[in-house]
Formats: C-alpha cells, structure tokens, sequence
C-alpha cells in the first residue's frame, strides 16, 4: 500500500477521480484552492505515478491546456464473490472502472454456500488476472471478498490478528497489499451506488433471497453496516407465512424446495428451474409452494420498509432474482400497498463481486488519500 499523500495532494487526486479529465484551472476552481497549489499537488501526484497528463485543448485564448487523468499504471484492486453457483473476480482501476474479470463455475453447486476449496480457485483465478494486468495496470493494491457472514469489524487482514489463516494462506501467493472481507449482501448494495445505470438512490433497501436470505440498507449513500456489523441480518427473524419457523427457513431456497417436494440437495440451478417448470405445467405443490413465496417476500417488505421508508428497493438472489418470482412479489406488494415496488437488480449476479471491486477501491483511496 502507497504511503498518504499530503493533504492537498490526496484531495486533487479525489477530485480528479470524479472527472475523469481535469486541467489545472478546472481543478483549483472545484477545490477553491490557487493554482499553484494545484500545481505542485499535480508534481506529487506524478512523482508518485498516480496521474498523468494524457491529453492537450486549445483554449479560447489560444493557449494549451494539459488535462490531467487517474495514471493507466496506478495500480488496481480487486474483488472476489465466492458464490454458491459460481466464483467471480473482477479487478477494478481507483476510480471504479473494471479492467478484467473471471468467472469460474462450481463443478457442484447446491443451496450450500460451503464451495470446497473454493479460496484456492480464487487465488488461482486472481493470480490469472494479476498477470494480465502486471503491465499495463501496475501491481495489485488491495482485494475485498463478498463472504456469506456477518463482518463485525471491517478491518485489512494482513495488517491484523485475523484468524482466517486459511484465507490469508490461499491468497498469499498473490500477494495483495491489503485484502478485506465484506457480507455479500452489503457488497451488493455498494455496486448499486457506484455502478447502478442513472443517479445513485439516496437510500435503497436491498433484499437477497437465495441460500440464504438477508438485508442490505444504504442511508444517505452509504452502507449502515451496524454496531457490530450485523445490520439487515434478518434470516432468525419469525417467518412471515405459514411453513418454517424462521424468514431464512421460510423463503431460501431450500425452503422453497422442500414446500414443493423437491429435494434440497439437487444442483443449481437447474433444481430451480425444474421446480419452476413443474410449476408451470401444473404442479399443485409446486405452484402453491411458489405462490406462497411470493407472499413471504412481499410480507416481509412491507415490515422492511414501514421502518426504513427507502428511495429504492431491489431484490436479488438466485431465487429473489428469478423473472417468474418477481412479478408475482411485484403484485403482491401491490396488494399489500407497499411502497416502493420491488426493482429488478440490473447489476444482476454479478453484484456482490462488483461491490466488492467498489469497496476496495475506496478503502485503497482511503488509505492512500484520507479524508482529514
């Protein structure tokens, strides 16, 4: 990890950040400082290679204008969701472009979000991209993974006594500046404030019912992660219908399953697909089992969001996510008179990996040009 800048160094740097493009003026009027403050900011900036002067503009005077960019060699981060289904790895410049990305399948998956040796494939499919982007993104900065857990503390493991030695020894060939672990569900919502298509919402409560069901809430653009990290886990809550005793035993997937008759250990997400099929071709269990989901999940949202009043709501999951359920929560909610409507996750699956590419981009920005 790169030592702090001076102050007004790190905050040219977040400003820049913003703008893609900047000249010297431009910079100085945004942050209200001269331009010769700006200018011996940008001398720092360049001598520690994180900004380059990439383009020249004529002015109206006449005069060029060198604008100033995120340098393509400042080096990059990464994010890793270590799904039940499939693995993802997307790396991502500071300013939240993503350079690459790795998809790697579960050769087995099932409702259990206990992928064997699943640390070891990502390191190996990181390591992959580390070499792709040795040359021309400079080194790897940092990585934060999506994981299926409450994080009490966010907190750099290799700069700590973490006890997930088995994490850390999995990705120690890599050989990160700094790795981060983040619940999934939180790494979804953080994708939907940098990458979500159109203004970033104010506040969104997001809701993931897959292997397991869970909440995520951003507040005025940010993450509430909790007193001890365990803000929106709700899955212990008293179920919302009339099977199961808990939300999560109600509306996961093995919940749905084991309603509609269907085995719970079958792979996904073909078990899904055959449940929803038998479903459509007249299956009495597995429509009710089906139509009673949908009344869970919009139950629940009305309890949700009579407390949190969000912009936004947005369903994902590999159950919550599926176009067949969706509507039938959509008119349920309708209903019920909840408000706003559940939204479909454009980000879709690949969500939790790119909030976490968020994530350590911001953390890396923190630490290299912190907020004083």
């Amino acid at each position: 990890m790169p030592e702090p800048l001076a102050e007004t160094a790190g905050r040219v740097l977040r400003a820049l950040l913003g703008r893609e493009l900047a000249t010297r003026p431009e910079l100085a009027e945004a942050l209200r400082v001269t331009k010769q403050t700006v200018s011996a900011a940008i001398v720092e900036l360049e001598e520690r290679g994180l900004v380059e002067a990439v383009a020249v503009q004529q002015g109206r005077t006449g005069r060029s204008a060198v604008r100033y960019a995120l340098h393509r060699g400042a080096g990059w981060v990464a994010g890793i969701d270590l799904g039940s289904a499939r693995l993802r790895v997307a790396a991502a410049r500071l300013d939240g472009t993503v350079v690459a990305e790795r998809l790697v399948p579960n050769p087995a998956p099932t409702v259990s979000r206990d992928w064997p040796d699943q640390l070891e494939v990502a390191a190996h499919a990181l390591a992959e991209v580390a070499q792709e982007l040795s040359e021309s993104q400079g080194g790897l900065l940092g990585a934060a993974i999506a994981v299926p857990r409450a994080v009490p503390v966010r907190r750099d493991l290799l700069g700590s006594d973490a006890d997930d030695e088995r994490l850390l020894a999995a990705l120690a060939p890599v050989a990160p500046a700094a790795v981060w672990t983040e619940n999934d569900v939180n790494c979804e919502a953080i994708a939907q404030l940098r990458y979500r298509p159109g203004s970033a919402p104010r506040s969104v409560l997001h809701l993931h019912v897959g292997a397991g069901v869970g909440v995520a809430l951003i507040v005025e653009g940010t993450i509430l992660r909790g007193a001890r990290g365990r803000a929106g886990e709700i899955k212990a809550l008293a179920s919302p219908i009339a099977r199961g005793r808990t939300v999560e035993d109600a509306l996961s997937i093995a919940g749905l399953l084991h309603a509609a008759g269907h085995s719970s250990a079958a792979p996904l997400p073909g078990a899904l697909d055959d449940l929803f099929a038998a479903a459509a071709t007249g299956d009495s269990a597995g429509e009710s089992a089906i139509a009673d989901e949908a009344t869970g999940i919009a139950l629940l949202l009305r309890d949700l969001t009579a407390v949190v009043d969000p912009d936004l709501v947005v369903l994902s999951g590999a159950l919550g996510a599926r176009r067949e359920l969706h509507g039938r929560v959509v008119e349920a909610c309708r209903r019920l008179g909840v408000e706003p409507l559940p939204a479909e996750d454009p980000l879709g699956d690949a969500a939790p990996v790119l909030g976490a590419a968020s994530l350590a981009a911001d953390l890396v920005l923190d630490a290299i040009a912190p907020l004083r």
